[in-house]
């Protein structure tokens, strides 16, 4: 099947907090009570509930770089997601970092636990800036800062690049604000991780899906990056089995396709980091979230989210990049990739 991230428009209806979203398919929700087995941080982790897909589509909420302790309406951002997700019942939920700081975040966890379904979390270079790697893993309830599991007939894989590469070519965890240094050092997966990941994917028979905070399929020239994608176009060539591969931390909506893998960045729920200068962050009106919905014939329905910039925004302020700045999520439609024999 050709490759086609179809773009599915903008079929917005009205939200709570006037959150816009694209128009829901049939869903799927598995009820309350579903955990993790216990596994340890190197091991791949599954589901209790059953794997097999019994044909129906599904749903996953997902919303990225909430920023709570930073964002100063962070809390209501994460409310509407969770209240839009009352309302499309997603089988499961999941936020892709730079969530909140691990101290001082009662009120989000709070919020965060309102859902009553699964709930995954992906590690963001900004929740270490407080506390350390630990700390998170443990306060977020994590089974450790990477691992997989397969739900539905589908296999997920959630990477931790926030790694430090040091002068011996080693690597040390992200911790209170250690990685504000050369951004060459930054963003990296470890080589146990990618030891890791070469067996995790080499594993699954399910069709897969990748999800990294830092962004990942855009760069030919990013070091850190590059080293995941080699793994993920290894593991995908002759197979095509690495559907998409999600990621936040950009604050940007972006596409691209490379070794039969949708590369899809997704927006920040709250703002645009515009820098000092220009007055830090260029704030969202309303909160971007989306839902991706499992179709039986595996492809992959990204719900589109639209909102607007606050006053002043990045052009009134005159920001140098405003015009490659974009305030949605766009609506598309992943089909089923074509096997990669490069």
């Amino acid at each position: 099947m050709q490759l086609n991230p179809t773009h599915v428009g903008n079929p917005c209806s009205t939200l709570p907090r006037r959150v816009l979203l694209g128009g829901m398919a049939s869903y799927v929700l598995l009820g309350p009570g579903r955990e993790l087995e216990a596994a340890s941080p190197q091991t791949g982790v599954a589901m209790r509930p059953s794997d097999a897909n019994d044909g129906s589509s599904w749903k996953l909420g997902l919303i990225a770089d909430l920023h709570h302790g930073l964002a100063p309406d962070a809390l209501g951002r994460l409310e509407a997601f969770i209240e839009a997700s009352e309302k499309a019942s997603p089988a499961a939920i999941m936020q892709m970092g730079d969530f909140n700081y691990g101290v001082d975040a009662d009120d989000c966890m709070r919020v965060w636990r309102m859902f009553d379904g699964p709930k995954y979390h992906v590690l963001g270079n900004h929740d270490m800036d407080k506390t350390t790697k630990a700390n998170i893993v443990d306060a977020w309830e994590m089974p450790a800062a990477y691992y997989s599991f397969d739900f539905r007939g589908w296999h997920f894989v959630v990477l931790d690049r926030n790694h430090l590469k040091t002068e011996d070519g080693g690597f040390i965890d992200y911790s209170e604000s250690n990685f504000y240094v050369d951004g060459r050092l930054r963003g990296y997966a470890d080589t146990e991780q990618l030891e890791w990941l070469t067996e995790d994917l080499s594993r699954t028979q399910f069709p897969t899906v990748v999800f990294s905070h830092q962004g990942l399929g855009m760069k030919s020239d990013d070091q850190a990056a590059g080293a995941i994608e080699t793994v993920l176009a290894k593991s995908n060539r002759g197979s095509g089995k690495i559907r998409a591969c999600f990621c936040g931390h950009h604050h940007i909506d972006r596409y691209n396709q490379r070794d039969g893998i949708h590369y899809v960045w997704i927006n920040s729920a709250s703002y645009h980091w515009v820098g000092s200068e220009y007055g830090r962050m260029a704030a969202y009106t309303d909160p971007l979230f989306t839902f991706l919905t499992f179709h039986p014939d595996q492809s992959i329905e990204v719900a589109g989210c639209v909102s607007d910039w606050a006053t002043p925004t990045p052009k009134e302020r005159d920001y140098p990049g405003w015009a490659d700045l974009n305030t949605v999520i766009v609506g598309r439609r992943l089909t089923s990739s074509p096997r990669s024999n490069d």
